[in-house]
């Protein structure tokens, strides 16, 4: 029997495991494949499992719908500081996420809804290539923000988008894998797509908001506040010396999960 509750940062939803009084905070894989399975479990982009830290209010820890980690979410973030603001009383809230420390900012809270801003720290773009795909040659941008992502930008999404993510992931340097993030700028608003390293398209990437916002505003191509439209809403991203992440997450439903065995 396993605890937990529900939530979701622009439709990018994820099973939550509140583990802070627990001595007991391992799942399997299969596990977390099962929870995360949505048609036979629970459904989610991902499992976070919340901890105790010494460095910050809280601890999290993701794991991709493939059970495979990662070390940063930055939908899951918003939701883990919006949890955290009922559990605590307080509306600035610290999250330890793989080495990143995260400072969060609950600017509303209305109808199990809020408005939280993630200081999501420093991006670097680490390495370009050059990519051929059906007589098109894409520039690709790898990414550092605490997780890897590939920016490609792109005119449209009328064409065979998902075959050239497919082609992007399954490139020889990314062997460990990576997020690919499709984006379309128009008037200062980027349009994204995210297929994500472990869950595949998912409806919003927080961190792939961030990696896209970046390496648009290095390249000219935005202003340092722009809006970035994904599938499941937009976020309001701020860069500066560091990047500032804003939108909405939702509190959707508590439940119990019993493992078929």
């Amino acid at each position: 029997m396993i605890k937990f509750f529900k939530m979701n940062g622009v439709g990018n939803d994820y099973i939550f495991i509140d583990n802070l009084n627990s001595k007991n905070n391992a799942l399997s894989k299969k596990i977390i494949r099962k929870i995360c399975d949505r048609h036979n479990g629970v459904g989610g982009d991902g499992v976070v499992i919340l901890e105790k830290s010494k460095i910050a209010d809280i601890k999290m820890r993701i794991y991709n719908s493939d059970a495979s980690p990662a070390t940063l979410c930055g939908n899951a973030t918003r939701c883990v500081a919006y949890y955290m603001c009922k559990k605590l009383n307080k509306f600035d809230i610290s999250i330890q996420s793989g080495e990143k420390l995260l400072y969060c900012l609950i600017k509303d809270i209305h109808n199990h809804i809020a408005v939280v801003s993630v200081n999501m720290g420093s991006a670097k773009i680490i390495d370009t290539k050059i990519l051929s795909f059906k007589g098109q040659k894409f520039k690709l941008y790898v990414v550092d923000i605490g997780n890897l992502h590939c920016v490609v930008f792109v005119k449209d999404f009328c064409f065979d988008f998902k075959k050239l993510c497919t082609e992007i992931q399954n490139l020889p340097c990314f062997q460990n894998g990576i997020n690919v993030d499709l984006a379309s700028i128009k008037e200062n608003t980027i349009f994204l797509k995210v297929c994500e390293r472990g869950s595949g398209f998912t409806l919003a990437c927080g961190s792939g908001a961030c990696a896209s916002a970046y390496v648009a505003n290095c390249e000219g191509l935005v202003e340092n506040n722009v809006i970035v439209c994904q599938d499941g809403g937009k976020l309001d991203i701020c860069i500066d010396d560091e990047i500032i992440m804003t939108g909405e997450c939702q509190y959707v439903f508590d439940g119990v999960y019993y493992e078929n065995k």
